[in-house]
């Protein structure tokens, strides 16, 4: 918990001379997607505390480690599909091979 909260914090300090150089840009860029960044910026500590909690329920660790790792295969994915982004074929190939090992930790 504390490593998220003291990532989120390198974040800010590291933002924090492009808006002070130019505020009316950062606002103008930021406009109409304040929800969307407060809801990043609620919901991500969320997901690091359920990984925490599946740990001190007794969940693997071999099985929460790849599942958490899957949300980069899952932003892959969506961008795909919801933004048109183009995906190449190797990372359609990663997301496949992911996918196939958290199915491997799983059954196993």
């Amino acid at each position: 918990m504390v490593l998220d909260w003291f990532s989120n914090l390198l974040r800010f300090f590291m933002l924090l001379p492009l808006v002070l150089t130019n505020p009316n840009r950062a606002f103008r860029r930021m406009r109409g997607y304040w929800w969307i960044a407060i809801g990043v910026g609620l919901l991500s500590p969320l997901s690091y505390i359920l990984v925490l909690a599946a740990l001190t329920t007794g969940a693997p660790l071999s099985l929460v480690a790849p599942m958490r790792e899957m949300s980069m295969m899952v932003g892959a994915l969506m961008g795909m599909l919801i933004l048109r982004e183009t995906v190449g074929p190797l990372r359609l190939a990663g997301c496949a091979i992911l996918i196939g090992g958290v199915i491997l930790l799983s059954a196993s």
